[in-house]
């Protein structure tokens, strides 16, 4: 099987299953329906292991570094980060504590500096596109105070558009902390605090070692060339992967399709939570949206709760026959899925949230007007065409 997928992401999203990213294709927005426009994966690649060619996803797993960046900007965590994991990569900030600050350096800067910087005092990423609000918010609440992201000169490194990834994240924590009126800090930029540089070694020496290091173009090494073959067992060979198999998500009794509220998302409510009460009454992030629905427009189909990965949005059939959805702001991801395939163009997806819906679990609740013609009917098609027309569609 070539490593490069021209086809669409759909069937061939495994493909990017590795000791670095753990797939589950089932949670993936584009998977359960391709009319979902969610490609932020692509976007966010540092490698082009994940691509856009003609406006579709393009995969070659070959080109993949490992950098986790895509698992950062997943909404659904359909994608996530092995290298390290979301636990290992906490205690290992943790384990580099120094007072009140932590600080996290990529793979290229931990390169440039090596043997001038003490390997206890930081954290090692690929890439700083690897961090997420997560794992900010959950060293804050563990009594961290500063947080420094540092990078070696992104210019010269083919991973660069990673730190766009890292500022976008870094811009949303800032925004958590102010409404949570947190006490921290968090700051990036090339090169490495005074704090984790050896002793005999200056901060001079140390800038000018990262302009002797970048003074030629530098990549990540990608995992295949990463890998030696006494390292690869037959699980990791390319034939082996051919017959892997990654299960599509079914329909469940409901008629929605499963429901997963990923883990990291869990754990930042908590984290939140642990600062007590939000000091303002909603906020605007890249992680939450609240979801509007125009009454004059829906149809009562009810596909957005059908295809909603989380279950943010759900069915409600009342017992006085009123018959609607709900959306809770807790659980969206802003993946957009409802708002895409609404046939009716009938979803708006809004940036504010009120936190009080955040904190509290609280709900939005949409009737609908019964649909002429039942989902469940087993005609549904014939009727459906005979209500349009008005009549009996074999009259000539």
């Amino acid at each position: 099987m070539s490593a490069v997928s021209k086809k669409s992401i759909v069937g061939k999203f495994s493909e990017l299953d590795s000791i670095a990213i753990a797939v589950d294709q089932a949670r993936c927005a584009k998977v359960r329906n391709r009319n979902v426009e969610c490609l932020k994966c692509a976007q966010a690649c540092t490698s082009g292991c994940i691509s856009l060619v003609d406006g579709e996803p393009v995969i070659d797993s070959s080109k993949c570094v490992g950098c986790g960046t895509c698992a950062t900007v997943c909404p659904t965590c359909a994608l996530e980060a092995r290298n390290p994991s979301d636990a290992e990569l906490l205690n290992a900030c943790l384990a580099a504590r120094c007072d009140d600050s932590v600080e996290i350096c990529c793979s290229q800067l931990a390169a440039a500096l090596d043997g001038f910087i003490d390997k206890e005092k930081y954290a090692q990423v690929v890439c700083l596109g690897r961090v997420d609000e997560t794992l900010i918010c959950e060293l804050a609440a563990h009594g961290v105070s500063d947080i420094h992201l540092g990078c070696g000169d992104c210019s010269a490194c083919a991973q660069r558009f990673g730190k766009q990834t890292a500022e976008t994240v870094a811009k949303t924590a800032e925004e958590l902390f102010r409404v949570w009126n947190v006490p921290a800090k968090l700051s990036i930029k090339e090169g490495a605090s005074t704090q984790i540089l050896q002793e005999s070694t200056t901060d001079e020496s140390a800038r000018e070692r990262i302009a002797r290091f970048f003074s030629e173009p530098k990549a990540c090494a990608t995992l295949e060339s990463a890998k030696s073959e006494k390292e690869q067992g037959p699980e990791d060979s390319s034939e082996a992967k051919q017959h892997q198999t990654f299960p599509l998500p079914h329909v469940m009794k409901d008629g929605t399709l499963p429901h997963f509220v990923p883990d990291r998302r869990e754990r930042l409510l908590n984290a939140l939570s642990s600062f007590g009460s939000a000091d303002e009454p909603s906020l605007s992030t890249r992680l939450w949206g609240c979801v509007v629905i125009d009454g004059t427009k829906c149809s009562s189909c009810r596909m957005c709760a059908t295809f909603c990965p989380t279950g943010a949005i759900r069915k409600f059939d009342a017992e006085d026959g009123t018959m609607g959805v709900t959306h809770r702001p807790e659980d969206c991801v802003k993946c957009g899925s409802c708002r895409d395939i609404c046939p009716e163009e009938a979803i708006l997806i809004l940036d504010e949230v009120k936190t009080g819906y955040l904190m509290d679990g609280k709900s939005h609740r949409y009737t609908m007007n019964p649909r002429p013609i039942k989902l469940d009917d087993p005609h549904q098609i014939l009727n459906t065409m005979k209500d349009k027309i008005e009549g009996n569609l074999y009259e000539r």
